[in-house]
């Protein structure tokens, strides 16, 4: 047996070992393409999944490579060595001259001058790909092309096996599930098997605005001794399109500063990184937002203190539709709003306008609406045609962004000729999600805010200015 049989042969002991051990799938993933990368002798490896639609491939676990590499951009799977889809075996001798590489400025920049990637299948259905990526040109040889399918194909048994990919239901075919996707996770076919229910919930609340994410997509060493690795953090959620991690601190209040002290350990080690901590309290409001979780049922005992009067709340308004004025100046605008919270502020600002405005509203389907929907859905489209307007949208609270984002995908596919964010409170601390918003009138605090539109139940929407709700043995904010 030759010296490469022999670290062949033992690496995928290795792995064998660490697959059959307690680590998290995550974990376990990241250990293999670690111990391929090294038996192979090459820069590093890439496992990457892909997506619902089968068009782009999610980086599940990567060992070698840096974050500015792996977050280059969107891997189309059509573009990027196609024919590993086609189940086949790709080499690329140099990346500087091969059309098949989607990024080639930016493999160029990482050193990567060769890459040798298989395909990923479960059940005969192709549902990733391995990759291994070298500094020099090189042509890889068939006992490595053998070797990396092995390493594939223990891949797909951890990814199988954990319940990470399952049968889409009545389809016969196999989805990889810790891809982004977008079914409902309460469907009878579970997509992932969650550490605690309310990663599921959040999953869920991802799924119905449509927002691709994966669970547990990935580890990061945070402490080591010498070569080995002591302390390691791997985040809930990664979702790809924001590209931001969400850590859940959602089970004992005394683990939120172990999970702080590893947040800020990660951004330290990891600068390009983006992570987001989101502790119960937020959670909690995140859900009641859509009538869920506790504070959906939380009694109120009447409004509490007044964070804008209505004469504030009027001058703002009037300074708001002056620049607006202002930078449309000769322009006839369309003003358009999602029902219901923004009839108040939509109302006031339209008379306070110097230019000409047509006005027309949206409507969309909530979280727990009963409709039976995964996913947000346009209850009532735009009357008016927006292509080559000139449009304003008018929101009465920004937080996460979720909503926001969503809605103006749908309007920008309509093809406005500008298309332009006025809202009148800004919630940034709850921000998940970059949002442009051209017009502000207030940043607000964390708190749940009623009046001037903004309602909790139902109630308090006529009320002249904002303040907050106060509950049973403490005050908050329900709104927004």
């Amino acid at each position: 047996m030759g010296r490469q049989a022999i670290v062949f042969s033992k690496s995928l002991g290795e792995i064998a070992g660490a697959l059959n051990s307690s680590l998290t799938v995550a974990e376990k993933l990241d250990c293999l393409v670690q111990v391929a990368s090294r038996a192979l002798g090459v820069r590093g490896c890439s496992l990457m999944l892909l997506d619902a639609k089968r068009k782009k491939l999610i980086h599940v676990a990567t060992h070698g490579l840096s974050d500015r590499y792996v977050r280059a951009g969107v891997v189309e799977a059509d573009k990027s060595l196609p024919e590993i889809m086609e189940g086949k075996t790709a080499a690329v001798t140099d990346t500087e001259s091969d059309p098949r590489i989607q990024f080639g400025e930016m493999a160029r920049r990482e050193h990567i001058a060769s890459i040798l990637g298989v395909p990923v299948m479960c059940r005969g259905r192709i549902v990733g790909s391995l990759r291994a990526y070298n500094r020099i040109r090189r042509e890889f040889t068939s006992a490595e092309e053998e070797y990396l399918i092995t390493v594939a194909n223990l891949a797909a048994t951890v990814l199988e096996s954990s319940g990470t990919l399952v049968s889409a239901e009545g389809s016969g075919s196999t989805e990889p599930k810790s891809a982004p996707h977008r079914r409902a996770v309460r469907s009878p076919v579970r997509a992932v098997s969650f550490a605690h229910p309310s990663e599921e919930d959040f999953a869920r609340l991802l799924d119905f605005y449509q927002i691709e994410w994966v669970y547990e997509p990935r580890s990061f060493m945070l402490e080591w001794e010498g070569d080995k690795v002591t302390e390691m953090f791997t985040p809930d959620f990664y979702l790809p399109g924001l590209d931001l991690y969400i850590e859940m601190t959602t089970l004992k209040p005394g683990l939120t500063s172990q999970k702080n002290r590893k947040v800020r350990r990660l951004r330290e080690l990891y600068p390009d990184t983006k992570i987001k901590l989101l502790a119960r309290r937020d959670y909690d409001r995140l859900l009641a937002k859509y009538g869920h979780g506790p504070l959906a049922g939380a009694k109120t005992e009447g409004v509490g203190r007044i964070l804008f009067s209505a004469d504030q709340i009027q001058m703002r308004v009037r300074q708001l539709a002056k620049e607006i004025s202002r930078d449309y100046e000769g322009r006839r605008i369309l003003l358009v709003g999602v029902l219901r919270g923004m009839l108040c502020f939509m109302a006031d600002l339209m008379r306070y306008l110097e230019v000409p405005a047509d006005v027309d509203f949206m409507a969309i389907s909530y979280y727990g609406s009963g409709d039976g929907g995964e996913a947000v859905h346009i209850t009532k489209d735009l009357d008016v045609k927006p292509n080559g307007r000139d449009v304003v949208l008018v929101e009465d609270i920004v937080d996460t962004g979720m909503t926001l984002s969503f809605v103006l995908a749908h309007l920008e596919a309509r093809h406005p000729a500008t298309l332009a964010v006025c809202t009148l409170l800004d919630k940034k601390v709850r921000r998940l999600t970059d949002v442009p918003l051209a017009y502000v009138g207030f940043e607000v605090p964390d708190e749940f805010l009623v009046g001037y539109g903004l309602d909790y139940r139902e109630e308090y929407r006529n009320l002249p200015f904002i303040a907050l709700i106060r509950q049973q043995g403490r005050q908050g904010d329900i709104g927004g």
